[in-house]
Parts: structure tokens; C-alpha cells; sequence
């Protein structure tokens, strides 16, 4: 759903719908931080529960925006492989692939993997050894 208009001069304006949405309708200021091709609006002053919640959203927001790069990288190698008529399809055919420099930067590579759905995000972890040995 959009929830930017812009006004005849060319200003963005957020919808309040947005605000509603994101719980910052009753908010009298906003901060905005700036990353490369993205706004957060974030509430100016948060208590510690309100960064956590926030961090996790954005961490949703990261997951699924890595879910949806992968999948465009497997479309694109699949189309690649389908023109040179070498591709054969997965035997199983909903395997998600993940490049290992992914894991490289998360520290978790050549570690038992445990794989985990929190909250519509999938997490990845390595395996903690249970001291029960």
C-alpha cells in the first residue's frame, strides 16, 4: 500500500494512515534518519522496549528485503540456465538458496545450522551445544 502523496509543488507528504499504523500518530515530533535509498521515521524519544520493538521490526524489514533479493538472484540463474537448456529443477523445487558469503558475514559458516520461523521472519542460527554431555 503507498502511503506517500505528493502535493502539486512535488513535497512528499506521509499519509496518516502510515502514522496510525506505526503507532506515531499521537507523536508531536519525528526523527528521520537517512540510509542509502531508504527514510526511517523513528519516534524522537524511545524507551529501551520501544528500540527492541523497533530493531525488530527492521529486522523483519531486512529478512524479507534479503528473501526478496535472493529470490530475483535464483530467478535470474534460472533463467540464465533455462537459455543454455542445461537447467534441471530441484527434486524438491521450493529450496531457497543463500549465498555462502551470508553466512561468512554472520560468522556462522561450517556451523550445524538451526533454521526457525519467529514472527513471519526466518532465523538462522548456529546450533548451541547442549552441556549435557
Amino acid at each position: 500500500m503507498t502511503f506517500i502523496k505528493y502535493t502539486h509543488d512535488g513535497s512528499a507528504v506521509v499519509q496518516p494512515a502510515a502514522l496510525i499504523l506505526s503507532g506515531l500518530d499521537q507523536e508531536e515530533t519525528l526523527e528521520m534518519q537517512t540510509l542509502e535509498k531508504t527514510i526511517v521515521l523513528l519516534k524522537k524519544d524511545m524507551t529501551p522496549m520501544e528500540k527492541m520493538e523497533t530493531a525488530s521490526g527492521l529486522i523483519r524489514l531486512t529478512n524479507s528485503l534479503l528473501a526478496d533479493m535472493i529470490s530475483g538472484f535464483d530467478d535470474a540463474i534460472s533463467r540464465e540456465e533455462d537459455e543454455e537448456n542445461e537447467y534441471e529443477p530441484d527434486a524438491c523445487g521450493d529450496e531457497l538458496r543463500i549465498p555462502a558469503e551470508v553466512f561468512e558475514h554472520a560468522g556462522i559458516w561450517g556451523e550445524v545450522l538451526r533454521v526457525q520461523s519467529i514472527d513471519g521472519a526466518v532465523l538462522i542460527t548456529a546450533e548451541q551445544e547442549s552441556g549435557d554431555d
